[in-house]
């Protein structure tokens, strides 16, 4: 069963919902071309991305946080290609929440939803860069490796308000502080970052430890997802809907996804979150099953 308008985090094609992005894609249409693409005319998130891809500490950041995770820790991917699925996810899920929640920016009457997109974009873009540190208590070390990058990125997104700078890159550290749970998120966009981060669980970004031999509970279930999706909800504002090749799948979405979207109280009565099992599957349990 798939919700009609749904966009997805797997496979790259248009849709009535969005677009639908694929891990290991074989497409001439390269991931960050997608993603620049899917920003649209929020020309502050353009100005952004195009700053962090052509920003040579950020790009050796995120290089060397892979390394940390996978040739190190047999981990999962947290590099360039982990960041740029987060950012496409924090985007869609936040453009499908605000149709039942406003973004703390624009509550607060201190921004715009474009400025909401842009801290959505830039938190999620650079919220494991600490990893070249440590796994343990990288939300911390991202925040203070990440504060000069982010100056120097408003500063050519707002070049005449210094204000906005400070303002905004508050929100930006926030977000990236909350992104793993360490504190509980206190803005919309912090909590749509955390989710973001969790959606990026489908079996391509464990294959590479699992293939290695790290096999735990951690890979296994992951590569039991086949597949994410995020639209428009039946009962709540977004559905989201992971659809998984056997019940194992059930320990990533509760452990992982279902906690960090709880994380976010003010979120969870706006997201309804399914676990389906895909049609080629042996079933133990009914075609869908409703997790929140």
């Amino acid at each position: 069963m798939h919700c009609p308008g749904c966009s997805s985090a797997i496979e790259y094609r248009p849709t009535c919902g969005g677009i639908q992005l694929s891990r290991g894609s074989k497409t001439r249409y390269p991931l960050r071309s997608r993603v620049r693409d899917f920003l649209g005319e929020n020309q502050l998130c353009v100005l952004a991305f195009d700053a962090l891809e052509s920003d040579v500490e950020v790009q050796v950041l995120l290089e060397d946080s892979n390394r940390m995770a996978i040739d190190r820790m047999g981990y999962s991917d947290h590099g360039h290609t982990h960041s740029l699925i987060v950012v496409m996810n924090g985007i869609l899920l936040l453009r499908q929440i605000v149709r039942g929640i406003e973004p703390t920016i624009v509550q607060e009457k201190t921004g715009s939803m474009q400025d909401a997109e842009l801290i959505v974009l830039m938190a999620s873009y650079l919220h494991d860069v600490g990893m070249v540190v440590s796994r343990s208590n990288h939300d911390i070390f991202t925040v203070v490796i990440s504060s000069p990058i982010i100056d120097r990125v408003l500063a050519q997104v707002y070049p005449k308000d210094r204000r906005k700078q400070v303002h905004v890159r508050g929100h930006i550290l926030h977000a990236i502080y909350c992104h793993d749970q360490a504190a509980r998120p206190l803005t919309v966009e912090a909590g749509v970052v955390g989710i973001a981060d969790a959606l990026d669980m489908t079996k391509g970004r464990a294959r590479i430890p699992f293939e290695a031999g790290s096999v735990n509970i951690h890979s296994a279930s992951a590569m039991a997802i086949e597949q994410v999706r995020i639209c428009e909800g039946t009962e709540k504002t977004v559905r989201i809907e992971v659809t998984m090749s056997n019940a194992s799948g059930i320990f990533q979405i509760q452990e992982l996804l279902e906690k960090k979207i709880r994380n976010a109280p003010f979120l969870t009565d706006h997201i309804e979150l399914y676990a389906v099992m895909s049609g080629t599957s042996e079933r133990i349990i009914e075609e869908e099953l409703r997790i929140l």
